[in-house]
């Protein structure tokens, strides 16, 4: 048995020293691969794998990855993550020739959340349109072009109150419907 820990030692020994090798290097493969090695083998590997996230930030963060990030972003079809990599790669990158794209598709993804805030302003849907609201705001919809969501909103939920105070004046147990005030027409 002392021969076998003898070599686990080595071995944990040799792992140590390509971990420490791969991150003077700095090379991002080789420290994804010592990192592996280091944590089969026991081997503590924190610092190595904070040095592989800030490696691998920098990397998603160059110039050179606009153009998959944004591929990516728009191929997600969700309109907070377009919106937030689209004001990522503005600043990396202003004059991207994949912006105007990725904007494009976000236009659409906005135009889609104020469809759906009309259809649920319509349907009375409290509950959605709370959430969906706030995904619109998350996508980068201007809060001038909400407002008239907001309002609905909060007329739903005074005509909800009203509704259970006089459900329970009248000693009903399920309130009456109400009517809140309609979305604006939607946009040619």
């Amino acid at each position: 048995m002392g021969g076998c820990e003898s070599c686990a030692s080595s071995r944990r020994k040799e792992v140590s020293h390509l971990l420490r090798d791969a991150s003077s290097r700095s090379n991002i493969s080789e420290l994804k691969t010592a990192i592996a090695q280091a944590e089969q083998y026991g081997v503590d590997a924190l610092s190595a794998r904070q040095q592989y996230s800030e490696l691998a930030k920098n990397e998603r963060q160059s110039p050179e990855s606009v153009h998959e990030m944004l591929i990516w972003s728009i191929s997600t079809q969700d309109g907070v993550i377009l919106f937030n990599v689209i004001q990522e790669a503005e600043s990396m990158s202003p004059d991207h020739q994949d912006l105007r794209l990725a904007r494009a598709k976000l236009a659409e993804c906005q135009e889609e959340a104020r469809v759906r805030l009309q259809r649920l302003v319509r349907n009375r849907d409290a509950r959605s349109l709370t959430s969906s609201l706030e995904r619109a705001r998350r996508m980068g919809v201007p809060s001038d072009e909400l407002a008239w969501a907001e309002n609905s909103l909060f007329a739903l939920a005074e005509a909800q109150q009203e509704a259970a105070r006089r459900s329970l004046r009248e000693g009903e147990t399920t309130p009456k419907c109400f009517v809140a005030p309609g979305p604006p027409p939607l946009r040619e």
